[in-house]
C-alpha cells in the first residue's frame, strides 16, 4: 500500500513539475490537499477523517458557508470571491481537460492490450 502511494505521489509531482515548471511549489499543497480529501479504495474513508474525524472542509465549501452566512470571512482573506472562482474555474476545466485525454489514452491502451 505504502509503495502504490509513493507511486501516485510521485506521478501527481512529475505532472505538476511538467505544466508548472518554475511555480511547481506553488501547487504542492493543493496536491496534499487531493491525496488527503480522497476516500481510501480499502477503508472507505479519507485519511483527513481517518486524522481528524470529520469530513474535509474544501475550497467550495468554505464559500458556501461565507454566502450562506453561516461563517464570516475576514475581509484580507486572500483574492476577491469573483476573482477566487474566475482562477478555480479555469483550473477545473484544465483539470477536466487532462482528465478527459489521460482517460482517452488509458482506454487506447486497454483496447490494445
Amino acid at each position: 500500500m505504502v509503495e502504490r502511494f509513493n507511486q501516485t505521489c510521485k506521478n501527481m509531482l512529475y505532472h505538476i513539475i511538467y505544466q508548472h515548471h518554475r511555480q511547481w511549489h506553488k501547487f504542492v499543497p493543493l496536491m496534499v490537499w487531493a491525496l488527503r480529501e480522497v476516500p481510501n479504495a480499502t477503508t472507505g474513508v479519507s485519511p483527513y477523517m481517518m486524522v481528524y474525524g470529520y469530513l474535509p472542509r474544501g475550497p467550495l465549501a468554505v464559500l458556501k458557508e461565507a454566502w450562506a452566512g453561516q461563517r464570516e470571512i475576514p475581509p484580507n482573506f486572500g483574492k476577491p470571491v469573483e476573482e477566487y472562482l474566475g482562477d478555480l474555474k479555469s483550473k477545473l476545466e484544465a483539470a477536466a481537460n487532462y482528465a478527459e485525454q489521460h482517460t482517452k489514452q488509458a482506454q487506447a491502451d486497454y483496447t490494445a492490450r
